[in-house]
């Protein structure tokens, strides 16, 4: 009887090592797929930023921290630039003239900032950068700017540590009104005629 029972104890045994065996093979096998047709489907967001990319502009603020203050600032410089880009910026501008506009203003542009701040108390200054970054997945209205990168504006508050704010710069996709979701026709006129229409469908 000890015989018997002892083969039967070690038969469940190998039957649970079996079963467990089997679940995690296939919990790993689920987590490689997984992982599969995430990579895949991120590769293919890249790849249609890369498309895009010759005809964007973005527009990317980084704030000095996260303490409310600096969130702050980072929204009142923010509005101070914009403003300043839509009151100064030629209607014909196109993104090659922007970004030769930014460069050219870039000291102007970075003092509206450092005032602004200077005026405020705070210690750090603002510095514009035009860049390439990767940017990650964005919606506009309807639109959806896939992960990727952008040439961009990119202005540092102080050590640049704090959560950032960003928009597209041109064509014109900068909400300052976080619950505003209409898209200018003239940003998606200029979309439709620079991009290939399954690009701009995509997006």
């Amino acid at each position: 009887m000890k015989r018997i029972h002892t083969f039967f104890t070690k038969s469940r045994s190998k039957k649970a090592k079996s079963w467990q065996t089997n679940l995690a093979l296939s919990l790993g096998c689920f987590l490689l797929a997984f992982l599969f047709t995430q990579t895949q489907a991120r590769k293919q967001q890249e790849d249609l930023a890369a498309r895009l990319a010759p005809s964007v502009l973005r527009f990317h603020i980084l704030a000095d921290s996260d303490s409310k203050k600096d969130q702050q600032a980072k929204l009142e410089v923010r509005s101070l630039i914009l403003d300043f880009l839509k009151e100064n910026l030629p209607d014909y501008a196109d993104k090659k003239d922007t970004v030769a506009y930014l460069a050219a203003n870039r000291e102007a542009i970075e003092t509206i900032a450092n005032t602004y701040l200077r005026q405020q108390g705070f210690c750090y200054q603002a510095h514009l950068q035009l860049t390439n970054c990767y940017f990650p997945t964005r919606n506009y209205g309807s639109y959806v700017f896939p992960c990727g990168y952008y040439d961009a504006a990119r202005i540092t508050l102080g050590k640049g540590r704090g959560h950032n704010w960003w928009c597209v710069l041109y064509p014109q996709f900068c909400f300052v009104d976080e619950a505003c979701t209409g898209i200018p026709q003239k940003s998606s006129s200029l979309l439709l005629q620079e991009l290939k229409q399954d690009d701009y469908l995509a997006l």
